[in-house]
């Protein structure tokens, strides 16, 4: 049997039809549901910087707050200073200290380095530092690049406010 072209047209934009709204229903091409938007870029901010005074005249601990409102993660990978002869992220476990490689800081979150978990080791710190003096570190991100921050010598006892300090960290 053969169909009269209008009766074929008419069918196969009734299958294009069916098959348009099959896609858009299932968030196929074209519909807001299957694009993906590229997630923002980390926006990395340092607050609460601070070395507790360390009774070792040239080793010390830093401590600070990392603070990320971009949609991606980023990850601190390094810590250096003009001040020290080298720094190295570590973490505190229940009978040890051991070195890491990072610091993972989520999208939209924050990340704590504090006593008794995770902090940066200075090592060979050149003068010995004193109460009040800052103390420049340099924060190196996986995806934002390195961070400048200023850290302040602190009573060995300080112990930080747990409402942040504005951002002291600059690109």
């Amino acid at each position: 049997m053969r169909l009269p072209r209008t009766a074929l047209a008419g069918a196969a934009g009734a299958a294009v039809l069916a098959g348009s709204l099959a896609l858009t229903a299932c968030g196929g091409s074209g519909s807001a549901a299957g694009t993906s938007a590229a997630a923002s870029p980390a926006s990395i901010s340092v607050s609460n910087a601070y070395i507790p005074l360390s009774a070792t005249p040239d080793m010390a601990v830093a401590y600070f707050d990392i603070s990320n409102t971009g949609g991606s993660a980023d990850r601190l990978t390094g810590v250096s200073s003009p001040s020290v002869q080298s720094a190295a992220l570590n973490r505190s476990t229940e009978t040890s200290m051991e070195q890491i490689d990072g610091v993972d800081v989520p999208a939209h979150g924050s990340t704590q380095l504090a006593r008794g978990g995770t902090h940066v080791m200075l090592m060979g710190l050149k003068p010995a530092p004193k109460l009040g003096q800052h103390v420049q570190l340099r924060l190196s991100f996986q995806h934002s690049g390195t961070v400048t921050v200023e850290a302040t010598v602190q009573p060995l006892t300080y112990q930080p406010s747990s409402a942040p300090t504005p951002a002291s960290s600059t690109k």
